[in-house]
């Protein structure tokens, strides 16, 4: 998913920021924790809840979110003065030995206040909700992406794309070079659009479908490349 940052209720718009909004915690260096921010940019109080999902996703980029047992957040819940920032941490508590990077939600949620003075204001109620990115990360893991047609015609082509590596990867500003024989095309960013910013968890796959002026051989080599 591209948005980090979900609207899920309509008394303010952007009423609180939460940040960084991806973090990792890397195994190699000892660290068990992170830390995000939670910022109350109104004039009143602000209750804020927080959780932590597992992070699981389709090849059609659709999320899952169960519970985990290996990741705690504290305080689970606040009350933010106006105009001021807290702190919340995020703890693992799970084996150091992994063998490939595990990826969580982090879930700031507004909370509504004096519920029954809400109920005799009239307007509608805003509140506000954020999904950042967690990684747990062991040592020497990097991404491998691999890329294949599923199906091609004029018009349009469809491209998996798998992670097959131990860590996640954003593909950021793609080229697609694709050979077949003596012949070679390249398409550059303006033609992956839909590709650009996408997550590829670790040990998983995603399916795109790609506007295309021709077809191509479905047999023939691709090649994905991202910057970092």
């Amino acid at each position: 998913m591209k948005l980090l940052a979900i609207l899920v209720a309509l008394p303010f718009l952007f009423s609180f920021k939460f940040n960084p909004m991806s973090q990792e915690i890397e195994l190699e260096s000892g660290k068990k924790s992170v830390q995000f921010i939670a910022e109350n940019e109104t004039n009143e109080n602000m209750a804020i809840e927080f959780s932590v999902k597992e992070r699981k996703m389709d090849n059609l980029g659709k999320e899952e979110l169960p519970a985990t047992s290996v990741i705690a957040v504290f305080p689970p819940q606040l009350i933010i003065p106006p105009k001021e920032k807290r702190t919340i941490r995020v703890n693992y508590s799970g084996p150091t030995d992994i063998g490939q990077e595990l990826s969580f939600r982090v879930i700031a949620e507004q909370l509504p206040l004096n519920v029954e003075n809400k109920k005799k204001a009239s307007g509608i109620q805003m509140l506000m909700r954020y999904m950042a990115a967690l990684y747990v990360t062991p040592k020497d893991v990097e991404s491998k992406l691999e890329t294949s047609f599923k199906t091609s015609s004029a018009g349009e082509f469809a491209l998996v794309v798998k992670n097959s590596g131990k860590k996640h990867q954003i593909i950021n500003k793609p080229t697609l070079v694709i050979n077949k024989g003596s012949k070679k095309w390249v398409l550059k960013e303006a033609d992956l659009k839909v590709l650009q910013g996408e997550n590829v968890l670790a040990g998983s796959e995603r399916l795109f479908t790609v506007k295309s002026r021709e077809a191509y051989p479905t047999d023939a080599e691709v090649t994905l490349k991202v910057e970092e």
